[in-house]
């Protein structure tokens, strides 16, 4: 299986993927029936798999904050 293309972050940056993650969806900011840590976890590990390096948890993704995940 192809590895998620990269791209530096910046200049000089570390490569990150060229698609970026929005964690924003692992929140319960957009559902009423939260995700639990554990299918949190495999979602991220997943991600990980297939090469996903550049992940957006931006300050509004707080149930629990993604940025701890």
């Amino acid at each position: 299986m192809a590895l998620l293309p990269t791209r530096p972050l910046g200049r000089g940056g570390p490569q990150v993927s060229a698609i970026g993650l929005g964690l924003m969806g692992l929140s319960a900011f957009y559902s009423n029936a939260p995700i639990s840590d554990v299918e949190r976890f495999q979602l991220l590990d997943r991600a990980v798999e297939l090469g996903s390096t550049f992940w957006d948890t931006a300050d509004m993704c707080t149930f629990p904050s993604t940025s701890i995940l």
